[in-house]
């Protein structure tokens, strides 16, 4: 039985890699495609940033109360600065424009107050007013100042708690927080994608193009095939699993090295343990993914059929992934025995360097469980 079975995984493996076509999604495309996606929104975030920054503005102020404000916020931004009365008939100017911010300063009771005028459909116009709200900050702290200098005071003085913070989390685990989020819920997603296409074709798109058949003549049992089939489209998963993984490790690199970018990501973290505990997870969860998408493109009739039994799981699997993104490991052992969601907490685990021996064995134990009573239910087809 074994050695049909490895008989029909090499054949189709074979078919594979003699299509340039599967080569390119499985492997180049993840390795281009991830570096390419996150360095473009880097530059795009970075450009539109440095483009605000250059702008000019126009900066009304109504009610100056003097010209501390001014010289403090010509520090900060780029602008030409104009004076006018309050009228709301005259503010036709911000909406129109994507660069012109109205300041109104009123003083009640010996306090204050500023209300910005901005328009929050132009993104440099939300630029101008987040840099006016930062300079204010800085303009209160200078009448405060001047205020207290009176009682002979200085702001040091009002501050009776010095705040401070320390990480205490271990070195090997410091800068991880971003790998913890993106990294589970990407190779999540193009597990269920590379199996769910390649699980479909190997069946459903046989039973179309009629080249099963061959193999049934030939009196090889359904275990050897459906095992043969079930490790071939586990063996694509993973390889188009581990290309996505890569190419999110190198993305990841550049991005945060790449100055304002605002991300600082600890990539020597991954040390070769952490990887190899990272493989044995994503082999478990491309094996399980690929049963299961042998199993309902074996139900199906036509790779249509097939294609609407697979959808609710993977639009299963991108909620499931899209929901853990910013949720921490659970310590209840009962996650562990969830098939998928133990795999994305403990992916989460090994990234951080908090995994946990029995958690990762139950994870292990349970989606090769799962996995198996899958495996049966295709040996019970007609």
């Amino acid at each position: 039985m074994l050695k049909d079975s490895i008989i029909i995984f090499k054949k189709e493996l074979k078919s594979l890699f003699k299509d340039r076509r599967s080569i390119f999604f499985l492997i180049i495309l993840p390795l281009v495609l991830m570096p390419g996606l996150f360095l473009t929104i880097g530059y795009t975030a970075s450009s539109q940033e440095k483009k605000a920054a250059e702008t000019v503005y126009r900066v009304g102020f109504i009610n100056l109360p003097d010209e501390k404000f001014p010289e403090i916020l010509s520090k900060r931004l780029l602008y030409e600065g104009f004076y006018k009365s309050f009228n709301t008939s005259d503010f036709s100017d911000v909406t129109s424009s994507d660069r012109t911010v109205i300041v109104e300063f009123n003083k009640n009771d010996e306090k204050l107050t500023a209300k910005i005028y901005y328009n929050s459909v132009s993104n440099k116009s939300k630029y101008a007013m987040q840099v006016i709200v930062s300079a204010l900050n800085a303009y209160e702290k200078l009448l405060l100042s001047d205020k207290l200098r009176s009682y002979s005071l200085t702001l040091d003085d009002l501050r009776l708690i010095d705040i401070s913070s320390v990480d205490m989390a271990p070195k090997e685990a410091q800068g991880t927080d971003f790998l913890a989020v993106m990294l589970p819920y990407m190779i999540l997603i193009y597990i269920f994608a590379g199996s769910m296409n390649i699980g479909l074709d190997t069946t459903a798109g046989e039973k179309e193009r009629g080249t099963l058949s061959p193999i049934l003549v030939n009196q090889v049992s359904r275990t050897s095939i459906a095992t043969g089939k079930v490790f071939y489209v586990m063996t694509a998963g993973l390889i188009n699993s581990v290309s996505t993984f890569i190419g999110l490790v190198i993305a990841f690199s550049i991005l945060g090295s790449m100055p304002n970018s605002g991300l600082s990501m600890n990539i020597s973290a991954l040390t070769p343990l952490k990887l190899l505990c990272l493989l044995i997870t994503i082999l478990t969860v491309a094996g399980l993914a690929s049963a299961v998408m042998v199993l309902l493109g074996s139900l199906a009739k036509s790779m249509k059929e097939g294609g609407a039994y697979v959808m609710p799981f993977y639009i299963g699997a991108v909620i499931m992934g899209v929901a853990t993104m910013q949720m921490d490991s659970p310590k209840n052992l009962i996650v562990s025995l969830i098939p998928i969601l133990n795999s994305v907490f403990n992916m989460k685990d090994i990234i951080t360097s908090q995994i946990s021996t029995l958690r990762f064995l139950l994870m292990i134990l349970s989606n090769l469980a799962v996995m198996a009573i899958v495996m049966l239910r295709i040996l019970q087809l007609p």
